[in-house]
């Protein structure tokens, strides 16, 4: 059996985003897609955080919390609110599989 190959939190952050910048236009309203493109230079970030529940039901496999995560892409709070997340974005640590699905502002499990 062969060792995995692993991307890292790094890669997989800068992975989340390129498939965030892809799909955004598609995915968010109108609002907050603009919000998005207006502060994104300032505010936006990614956080790699466990997967959160329903992501099995949704993936169709179990999940591994040593190959599975997910990234939250959003924009950091204005003073007094709370962060926004746009984007949650459950992705694979193991380079050899190409898991990846996405659930966005408004949508839920």
């Amino acid at each position: 059996m062969h060792e995995l190959e692993l991307w890292s939190l790094d890669e997989l952050c800068d992975h989340a985003f390129d498939i965030f910048e892809e799909l955004a236009v598609d995915n968010l309203s109108a609002a907050d897609y603009q919000l998005y493109q207006q502060n994104y230079e300032t505010r936006g970030y990614a956080d790699v955080v466990p997967p959160g529940e329903g992501w099995v039901d949704l993936a169709a496999q179990e999940l591994s919390p040593e190959l599975h995560v997910e990234v939250q892409v959003g924009l950091t709070a204005e003073p007094g609110a709370a962060d926004v997340v746009l984007a949650r974005i459950l992705l694979s640590r193991d380079k050899e599989e190409s898991l990846c699905h996405a659930l966005w502002r408004g949508q839920t499990f």
